[in-house]
């Protein structure tokens, strides 16, 4: 996927969002917004948005020397999302269709987004998604994969989120699905890593391997060696969020994508309205 004009406008709102939590002197923030600008004015749009961002947060860190300025929004996400787990697995174990309940906690949990700076509350964001229908359902696909022996790798999104996931996943480990459930590196917004998923208990549960890079999505150029043996030995993979269908939308592997589309650029990508939320198969 490619950016747009529209992306830059965005990249513009990212760089003042992160440089708010990042510090509150206004000379670094000014400073930020310059340095950004001029990477805004050269940036090419034939790169993923997610591509096209990356170097935001590297230039907040450079300047403000903060490396993870979302740690502690995380990890409040975290306990907020881990409070709301025990009412969403009891509404699982008694819906009608546990997986379908299942894939829309996971896609409620993807309103937990902090870099692009949307306002959300997570109870009564969750509560209200739990019952809106996908704008692109192919979980009926999804459910033709779930056979006995078969490998999953299910790519994660941010911290709090991971928490939701963890409900989709025992779905999974239930139906005999082998189930990796991928992390980042280091610190990118407020994406999950090893310390998200050992607060969530997602490593309590499956294995857990990070992407080898620090990156928004999966910037494939700097994985690990790890990571990309899993991929490729994987029978379908589960991807959430913006950036993980920024990156892997047009990849030749078998993927389906669980998002709320928060963007008009992601929405028009995926054939929805801005704040639908998807189940959305790309096959290999």
């Amino acid at each position: 996927m490619q950016s747009t004009p529209e992306c830059l406008a965005c990249l513009m709102r990212q760089a003042l969002n992160t440089a708010g939590v990042a510090t509150t002197d206004p000379a670094l923030r000014e400073q930020i917004m310059r340095r950004v600008a001029r990477h805004a004015a050269q940036a090419p749009l034939e790169q993923t948005p997610a591509a096209l961002s990356r170097p935001v947060y590297r230039i907040v860190s450079e300047i403000t020397g903060v490396p993870d300025p979302y740690r502690a929004n995380k990890a409040r996400t975290n306990r907020e999302a881990l409070q709301l787990l025990p009412a969403l697995r009891d509404l699982i174990a008694a819906a009608d269709d546990p997986l379908n309940a299942a894939l829309h906690a996971a896609v409620a949990g993807n309103v937990i987004d902090l870099g692009i700076g949307h306002n959300f509350d997570i109870a009564r964001d969750v509560a209200d998604m739990m019952h809106q229908p996908f704008a692109v359902d192919d979980s009926a696909a999804l459910r033709t994969e779930l056979r006995p022996g078969r490998r999953a790798v299910y790519l994660g999104d941010n911290a709090g989120e991971i928490v939701f996931d963890t409900l989709l996943v025992d779905q999974l480990l239930a139906a005999d699905i082998s189930v990796t459930y991928t992390v980042k590196s280091g610190p990118i917004i407020n994406d999950a890593t090893m310390i998200d998923a050992r607060a969530a208990g997602m490593t309590g549960r499956t294995r857990v391997i990070e992407t080898g890079g620090a990156d928004i999505g999966v910037n494939w150029n700097n994985v690990s060696e790890e990571f990309r043996q899993t991929v490729s030995q994987a029978d379908f993979i589960i991807a959430k969020g913006h950036g993980n269908f920024e990156t892997c939308e047009d990849r030749p592997e078998n993927f389906y994508f669980l998002l709320k589309a928060k963007c008009p650029i992601v929405a028009r990508q995926l054939g929805c309205r801005e704040g639908d939320i998807n189940c959305a198969h790309r096959p290999a």
